[in-house]
């Protein structure tokens, strides 16, 4: 397009030195000199333009990788109901998440307030939908069956539509909102 621009520029600038009867040797010097600065500074002003210009990469979809995001944790439903727990599964939570990292606070199933950090590499992702895994630590589970003294691992996989977000562990599935803060 650039090239295009330049010859008809250049063949337009012929036709009026042309027109205005400049068929002296110095003028048709001093017209190539003028149009080669003219094709100069074209070029250097297509590439700033092509600088400020917003790069198609640079659009984001509803699901793109957000580098700052807020969510909740609503409820859960736990799978081994059979066991010896009564399960709280109203869990008023909160976290942030930057850059597949998240941490935050809930009222975990023995209603008690834990702590969490997760690392949540993606699995993958389509236009409204991602998958990612969930990998971390949680405070709060002293006497649990899995805990590590007042620890719980996480491990499990995140599904998220939209705005709808849940997460399915070894022995629950929990669902809550995720909003993009940028």
């Amino acid at each position: 397009m650039k090239k295009i621009f330049l010859s008809l520029l250049f063949l337009v600038s012929l036709n009026t030195g042309a027109s205005e009867g400049e068929n002296t040797a110095a003028g048709k010097a001093e017209e190539s000199s003028e149009i080669a600065t003219s094709a100069v500074n074209l070029q250097s002003d297509a590439y700033r333009l092509t600088e400020t210009l917003p790069r198609s990469d640079y659009k984001r979809g509803f699901l793109e990788e957000n580098e700052i995001s807020i969510g909740t944790i609503l409820a859960s439903h736990h799978f081994n109901k059979y066991d010896y727990h009564d399960y709280n599964e109203t869990h008023n939570g909160l976290y942030i998440n930057v850059n597949r990292w998240s941490t935050g606070t809930y009222t975990n199933s023995a209603d008690e307030q834990s702590v969490f950090v997760t690392y949540n590499p993606n699995i993958y992702r389509g236009n409204s939908i991602k998958v990612n895994l969930v990998a971390g630590i949680s405070n709060g589970y002293e006497g649990w069956e899995y805990a590590q003294g007042d620890y719980l691992a996480i491990l499990g996989f995140s599904a998220q539509w939209m705005y709808l977000k849940t997460v399915l562990s070894y022995d629950a599935v929990a669902f809550g909102l995720e909003l993009p803060l940028n």
